[in-house]
């Protein structure tokens, strides 16, 4: 350990500590902290603030100042995020598939109302809180893809108002992953929106713009083999869609990280099913039979699927022009072995549970960012959690 860097030396210290990364990094409110610290007085938790922000800790633009803190500090300060029955339900589950198990990090998302203004005032909050652990990935990262939708959104739009600043010094591209669809309900949600609004804000300022905007997100599968051939190599020589996909060379064997959301069974694509149904000549209750739910337009099979519908949903994952299953289950792996974030999935709400387990259980997962109603259904599906009495 570094001579300057400081150990907390009393029970205050740490809580002061525990109080002022929750503040800063995560933007919690002190009533939020004092859940987290036991349930104590929220005058308690005003107290450690200032105690904090005399220690030098906490500097009064609320940004956690950790440059001085040991890496075991850190991991501690980590695990406060970290819903403990569930981690231990993932390390269970990795263990008995030789995998890895995800970090996982929850914050609360306010009211589980189903409604659309509830949606987004979850997505809004989650999104500010979880801008700190975001910052922490993107310091081990230098080129990041994007994927699309509400969820995500809510994630920009959170390092945007923190204000999260990151060293200039270095390189970081953000990058689309995932075309445009045409019923697209949330045309500022889209991928390439919101990787420039993120090259803007955080990035390293490149000057190389990538666009997918113009790339159809379908190829749909009731065209014959040569007018699919003829549309896949027009797709190919798009020169965006060159730059992140085709080729040794190509941004998406580069990336470190991916953020995306997840979208459930019963409405995938967010929202776009119906162009998804269309483009795959199926039904959407047949399509919905098929699927746990997709991240960033992939379609994640449920479990136990007869070697017919596998192959059928083969069929409509191969239509899907942007990031695929391969992708993602490369980039996890790789991230696995080397300490960099890899996928990194913010979800919200118990719908999204199966989707969630199902790409856990196919080693897709290496960051999750949650909300307590997810966690707890999540928990729920967890191995260990059947055998409770």
């Amino acid at each position: 350990m570094r001579s300057d860097q400081q150990t907390p030396t009393s029970a205050r210290d740490i809580q002061a500590l525990q109080a002022a990364y929750l503040r800063a990094r995560h933007g919690l409110s002190q009533d939020e902290i004092r859940l987290h610290l036991g349930n104590v007085s929220q005058s308690h938790i005003s107290r450690l603030l200032a105690h904090a922000t005399e220690k030098g800790w906490l500097e009064i633009e609320l940004r956690f100042n950790d440059r001085d803190l040991s890496p075991e500090v850190m991991r501690e300060l980590h695990q406060l995020l970290e819903p403990r029955k569930l981690a231990e339900g993932l390390r269970k589950l990795a263990q008995a598939s030789g995998g890895f198990a995800p970090e996982v990090r929850v914050f609360d998302s306010g009211s589980d109302s189903p409604t659309a203004g509830a949606f987004d005032l979850r997505s809004r909050r989650i999104g500010r809180s979880a801008a700190g652990r975001l910052t922490e990935l993107l310091h081990r990262s230098s080129i990041v893809g994007v994927t699309w939708g509400r969820t995500v959104g809510a994630l920009v739009d959170g390092l945007e108002y923190a204000g999260r600043g990151l060293r200039k010094d270095r390189s970081l591209l953000f990058v689309p992953v995932t075309a445009e669809l045409v019923t697209l309900a949330l045309p500022d949600h889209s991928s390439t929106l919101l990787a420039d609004r993120l090259n803007n804000s955080v990035g390293s300022g490149s000057e190389e713009r990538l666009l997918l905007g113009g790339v159809p997100a379908f190829i749909p599968r009731r065209y014959d083999e040569a007018k699919t051939q003829a549309i896949r190599e027009y797709v190919h020589d798009a020169a965006s869609y060159h730059r992140i996909f085709v080729g040794e060379n190509a941004l998406i064997r580069q990336m470190d990280m991916i953020i995306t959301s997840v979208g459930s069974s019963d409405r995938p694509l967010g929202g776009a099913q119906s162009e998804l149904v269309s483009a795959g000549d199926i039904s959407a209750a047949e399509l919905q039979s098929l699927i746990a739910g997709d991240v960033g337009g992939v379609l994640i099979p449920k479990s136990g699927l007869s070697a017919r519908d596998t192959a059928l949903l083969a069929e409509i994952n191969a239509m899907w022009t942007g990031i695929t299953m391969e992708h993602l289950s490369w980039l996890a792996r790789k991230a696995a072995q080397n300490g960099t974030p890899g996928v990194v999935v913010i979800a919200i709400g118990r719908e999204r549970a199966e989707v969630i387990y199902e790409m856990m259980s196919h080693q897709l997962v290496n960051q999750l960012i949650i909300d307590w109603d997810l966690a707890r259904a999540l928990e729920a599906r967890m191995p260990f959690a059947q055998h409770r009495p």
